[in-house]
């Protein structure tokens, strides 16, 4: 390998057929990735086609670019055609899911390599169990896991439970397609808002049973679109949070009397609200059962609240 003593990215393959493998993006040369017998590492799969994508340095970043594959590369739930890697960021190439890494040139070995062993909570197989696939949500976010899963067309019941509230839910998958979404406790919300929900959950354990049961209120939206909506809703709900004081889900929102604002000047997605506000009063159930995501009536409370219609505590 060229050059002097150094850092060095290298792409640490953690599902897949050729999991537990590492492969170095050659400083030099970069790293051809695709299905045919003269790429840098081959992936003989379907779903990867012959010239797949390249990874490459420039000016001691690494890149990778897709060189118009089918089924596209993925970061971090986008589909990107030329996108600047950071370390801890998973890329997923048909049914492999790769972790970019930084490592000391000096160290860098070819070969096999135990991926996941010296990070706790990394993913894992459980052959005993029947179990395909579990980790960490804080190793490998829910998106990628997702992503993973599509490409990789899997079919079962995604299992996850967060730190954050001590939540717990369940992603029913067919053919890596998810088709309904549920949060234990919460049987009143819709499937689409549970997985947007669930999308927001940074810190917890995911686990993959190949066993997948029936339902009748199915998911139509593609997880494609779910997950773009899922990173729009969180970043703008982050921004509310960042310029107005928003209720916890414990805390009560209660209608003002006596507000110089009429009712009759509202819109009628205002006036859901507020009856959903009248008829629940606690904003977790109120968030359950309106029929605005949870990013509009976050808007529309804040709006409510500034005409002087709502109060919580």
């Amino acid at each position: 390998m060229a050059g002097t003593m150094g850092k060095i990215h290298v792409l640490e393959i953690v599902r897949g057929p050729r999991s537990g493998e590492t492969a170095v993006i050659d400083p030099n040369r970069g790293l051809v990735v695709g299905r045919s017998s003269d790429t840098d590492l081959r992936l003989p799969e379907d779903a990867v086609s012959r010239k797949h994508a390249r990874f490459f340095h420039r000016r001691g970043y690494a890149w990778v670019v897709d060189v118009g594959s089918r089924s596209g590369v993925w970061v971090g739930g986008e589909r990107v055609s030329r996108h600047r890697l950071l370390p801890g960021e998973y890329v997923a190439i048909g049914a492999h899911l790769m972790r970019v890494d930084v490592r000391e040139e000096s160290r860098i070995t070819q070969g096999r390599a135990a991926i996941g062993a010296d990070r706790p909570g990394g993913p894992s197989e459980d052959t005993g169990s029947g179990r395909s696939m579990r980790g960490s949500l804080e190793d490998i976010p829910l998106v990628d896991v997702l992503q993973w899963l599509a490409t990789s067309r899997k079919t079962g019941t995604l299992n996850v439970r967060s730190e954050q509230g001590d939540q717990s839910g369940r992603l029913s998958l067919r053919e890596g397609q998810v088709f309904h979404a549920a949060i234990e406790g919460r049987e009143g919300v819709h499937p689409e808002k549970a997985l947007l929900r669930m999308l927001r959950w940074k810190r917890g354990v995911f686990e993959l049973d190949p066993e997948v049961e029936s339902v009748e209120d199915e998911i139509e939206t593609s997880l494609e679109h779910l997950l773009m909506e899922a990173a729009r809703q969180e970043d703008e709900l982050g921004v509310l949070a960042g310029k107005h004081e928003l209720p916890a889900d414990d805390d009560r929102v209660s209608l003002v009397a006596g507000a110089e604002s009429r009712w009759r000047d509202l819109a009628p997605e205002e006036l859901d609200l507020l009856q959903d506000i009248h008829d629940y009063g606690l904003w977790r159930e109120v968030l359950d059962r309106t029929r605005a995501s949870d990013l509009e009536a976050t808007r529309i409370l804040v709006k409510l609240a500034k005409a002087g219609l709502v109060a919580w505590s």
